[in-house]
């Protein structure tokens, strides 16, 4: 490292800070008003805060014998604050210590603990690994079951084998919602190891590990007051343990790390905890009748969960896709690629008020009806038996709207010539366009002024490709792709048939980077590229594909006339997709007319019609 970084910690360079961004930003990006957004991504009770509570808040903020007078630092040692909680769990205060939310406490104990190693189960918070990389402790990983559940002799001898002395486990565990039962718990404690029980979510699943405390000294449990009272906002939380632990915890934390408003609203929520559990029992059951509806659909299969969020496999279709196109109607929901785990192909949605639930269902509902055509299915069958299957790239496979479609539009701009997305969609649509870098020349030099000298193709590629890979430390347009299919149907369709790309990408670095970020790599076992034929809608790119795979009868699968002229000019079947924020409708008679002999939905989860999936 050089410059002022040389007096950094080098291992802590590989961090990147992602930030969740605020309501009003999402707000004016999908154009949806922060009070019609249904917020289901964070686990949140968005329910209002009770009224005596805020009227218990606002005068102990105004009141020296309070104990959190706005003007007075707060006590270091939480006395009132560990009063009430010890009396929640019917301890003594000596067993609590109190933390700016459960991450607080988390780090507390990280930096406590003489572990050079700390085991976790995944897939699971991404905070515990977070927290080790700062503290420098190494995380070794026990995988759960296949049920989420955790595989406790597994964990056990990890712990055996590697003399670890620090175990942290969710219950229920975030984000599966699986629980730890209190059984398993203390198979964990006889191990020779301090394990964390973090209980974040234990309200909404009616139990707790805090019955053992008093039989195991080497347990301690977490908790957080962000989602039972609806407190996210205001950061508290607490650790439960043996006195000689807490002891040092409150020797280490930072003196004031509770503020006063803090624990002024988390001495209310106590205070009036009946009545917060009033709206605990509306998220559970606006739980249970998401689920219920989750369900019916065809592409999400949702697991067991014992708090107030599900978390959903999504089948013949792209997790980050569906996410995406929810937050574009102002539903948010939670997708992890693998962050905390191997969970590309899950969302996760939190329990809501009723009006969020209805907004995520009607949003399900519709995303269903755009992404299955029963009749496409149908006559996709109806093709006969293939031997490959051919795919192109972008807006195929690969979402290119914010990235290669914006990479047009304002390099475009750069030379002084406005054009839209109707524009290059129009272009598209006549054909001899798969070159992005010759189609944006051709679009500037129609929207140029009389007289205006055009810009050579060196110049326009040059452009397009500092925005499209991006320059220095700003990211590149690359970077807002996403996967539209579903990975695992991929998976399923490579174990049939034989596959290939036919794009108009060059393979370095832009194929071949899409390849490896996406997880496409050994699914296909040809992959033509610009430089390697006559771009489509000549057919020798297909040719070359079938030749390579060593097949004679084939379907591509396209989203522009390039690609079905490309195809039936190879003497193979045509098969239209439609690209994300395209109209059906117009796409498959454009598609239609170039020799597509059906149009499958984004995604082509029709796809699975193939696996033999269908709906029967």
């Amino acid at each position: 490292m050089s410059g002022v970084l040389k007096y950094t910690r080098a291992d802590l360079a590989k961090l990147k800070y992602h930030p969740v961004r605020p309501l009003d930003v999402i707000s004016k990006e999908i154009g949806v008003p922060v009070e019609e957004m249904a917020k289901l991504d964070a686990n949140e009770n968005l329910h209002p805060v009770p009224k005596p509570m805020m009227d218990a808040v606002t005068t102990a903020l105004q009141s020296f014998s309070s104990g959190c007078s706005a003007q007075i630092y707060p006590d270091p040692t939480q006395t009132n604050l560990r009063a009430d909680i010890a009396a929640l769990h019917g301890l003594t205060p000596q067993h609590v210590c109190a933390g700016s939310g459960s991450d607080d406490i988390l780090d507390i104990v990280m930096r406590l603990m003489d572990a050079p190693s700390c085991l976790i189960c995944p897939p699971t918070f991404g905070m515990y690994k977070f927290l080790g990389d700062i503290s420098r402790i190494k995380i070794i990983e026990v995988a759960r079951k296949d049920n989420f559940e955790v595989d406790v002799p597994a964990v056990v001898a990890a712990v055996r084998k590697h003399k670890i002395k620090l175990v942290m486990l969710p219950s229920p565990n975030n984000p599966t919602g699986t629980l730890l039962p209190n059984s398993d718990v203390e198979i964990l404690c006889k191990e020779d190891a301090m394990i964390v029980v973090d209980e974040a979510y234990a309200d909404f699943a009616g139990c707790s590990a805090d019955e053992l405390l008093s039989k195991y000294p080497n347990l301690m449990v977490c908790r957080t007051f962000s989602k039972w009272a609806g407190l996210a906002g205001l950061r508290a939380g607490y650790a439960l343990g043996d006195p000689s632990i807490i002891e040092r915890m409150l020797a280490i934390k930072q003196p004031y790390n509770v503020n006063v408003a803090a624990e002024a609203m988390a001495r209310a929520a106590l205070a009036n905890r009946s009545e917060i559990l009033i709206t605990i029992k509306s998220l559970l059951d606006q739980r249970d009748r998401l689920i219920a509806y989750l369900e019916k659909y065809r592409f999400l299969k949702p697991h067991k969960t014992h708090s107030n969020f599900v978390l959903c496999d999504v089948v013949s279709a792209s997790a980050q896709g569906l996410a995406t196109f929810m937050r574009f109607r102002g539903v948010l929901v939670r997708y992890f690629g693998t962050q905390g785990g191997q969970l590309q192909n899950n969302i996760r949605i939190s329990a809501g008020r009723p009006q969020d639930i209805d907004k995520c269902i009607k949003a399900l509902d519709e995303y269903e009806k755009l992404r299955y055509d029963e009749e496409a299915a149908a006559t996709l069958k109806g093709l006969g038996d293939v031997e490959a299957l051919i795919f192109d790239m972008d807006g195929v496979l690969v979402d290119v709207s914010q990235s290669y479609r914006t990479a047009i539009l304002d390099t475009a701009a750069h030379f002084g010539v406005t054009i839209t997305s109707a524009d290059v969609n129009a272009a598209k649509a006549k054909g001899n366009a798969n070159n992005d870098w010759k189609l944006t020349l051709t679009l500037i030099e129609g929207g140029l002024k009389k007289g205006a000298k055009a810009p050579s193709l060196e110049e326009v590629t040059k452009e397009f490709e500092k925005r499209y890979q991006g320059e220095g430390s700003t990211p590149g347009l690359n970077s807002l792709e996403t996967l539209i299919p579903s990975l695992p149907m991929l998976k399923e369709l490579k174990s049939k048939y034989k596959m290939a790309i036919v794009t108009g990408r060059p393979r370095k670095p832009d194929c071949e980077t899409a390849i490896k970020s996406f997880g496409l790599e050994g699914l296909f076992e040809v992959v033509v590229c610009m430089e390697d034929a006559a771009v489509k809608p000549d057919p020798a790119p297909v040719k070359l594909a079938l030749s390579k795979l060593k097949c004679k009868t084939g379907i591509m699968f396209g989203d522009t006339v390039d690609d079905c002229r490309a195809a039936t000019g190879a003497g193979i079947k045509a098969v239209g997709v439609v690209p994300p924020n395209h109209d059906k409708a117009t796409d498959t008679e454009i598609l239609k007319a170039s020799g597509a002999s059906v149009t499958l939905s984004e995604g082509m989860a029709e796809l699975s019609d193939l696996l033999g999936e269908g709906r029967g």
